[in-house]
């Protein structure tokens, strides 16, 4: 078994909401989760949205503080739930996030090079700047790297613009990456070529990847494992992807392959 890197350990989230004009209350969001994260893996959380997905992906990343539970950082020994500013700066280096939308995730007024090397930067690189600003659009197959590097955001497809995001991410030799729904914002037509670059992220350089999504067809490419998340709670969970699509344990997983397109089914 690979080494965990990450552990939710009974974790809950609670939410307060108005459900009157003066009256609050907690209802609960995020429901005794157990999750991990393991070294060398594409671990894949699925379900529909508004399902809570998102917030143990910001529960992970330390963007939001769970109302009970632990959240274990092996490689720190860390404890994120009760980490210091200090130890949460670290951690948040090793851990990154790629968003769902590539355009919002870029600021339209710089240039890709811009973008790449504003972390470099913050983390003291000592070498070559535009050399790494090269290497690593190349490792995102941004080729050849010089016709990108003067571009804005708005001149580059949503493909591309993943890609330069996913650059300024690796750039800063993270451990883990936090994909939330990578692709649900790019053409059909280079989802795949998307999906393979994190498999290759993950076979060559070692990097864990959480991939998130509403599309269990996309788990089934990608994923080494998977938890099925709904209502915030874990309702499904495999260490063998096909064989949860093969035979699903829950009504929701099968809800959830049920709807995924089939060009062969007829229609009466």
């Amino acid at each position: 078994m690979n080494e965990k890197l990450i552990e939710l350990i009974h974790v809950y989230k609670d939410f307060i909401v108005r459900t009157g004009t003066f009256r609050k209350e907690h209802r609960p969001g995020i429901w005794d989760v157990n999750m991990e994260i393991r070294k060398n893996e594409i671990v894949g959380m699925v379900g529909g949205s508004g399902g809570g997905k998102t917030v143990i992906a910001w529960m992970i990343l330390g963007l939001l503080k769970p109302t009970k539970g632990e959240i274990i950082y092996n490689p720190m020994g860390l404890d994120i739930t009760k980490a210091s500013k200090k130890e949460l700066k670290r951690y948040r280096k090793d851990v990154q996030l790629v968003f769902q939308d590539p355009y919002s995730s870029l600021d339209p007024a710089h240039t890709v090079k811009w973008h790449i090397e504003r972390p470099l930067k913050i983390s003291k690189y000592k070498g070559d700047l535009e050399e790494r600003i090269k290497e690593l659009l190349k490792e995102v197959n941004l080729t050849p790297p010089s016709d990108f590097l003067d571009k804005y955001p708005f001149q580059l497809s949503g493909g591309q613009r993943q890609r330069v995001y996913l650059a300024r991410v690796l750039a800063l030799n993270p451990k883990v990456i936090i994909a939330d729904e990578p692709v649900s914002n790019v053409d059909a037509s280079v989802r795949v070529s998307l999906l393979d670059l994190f498999k290759r992220l993950r076979d060559e350089k070692g990097i864990s990847i959480m991939y998130i999504t509403h599309d269990i067809a996309t788990i089934g490419y990608v994923a080494d494992r998977v938890y099925v998340v709904k209502q915030g709670r874990i309702v499904d969970q495999a260490d063998d992807v096909q064989s949860l699509i093969a035979n699903p344990q829950h009504e929701y997983t099968r809800q959830l392959i049920e709807a995924v397109p089939d060009p062969y089914r007829r229609i009466d």
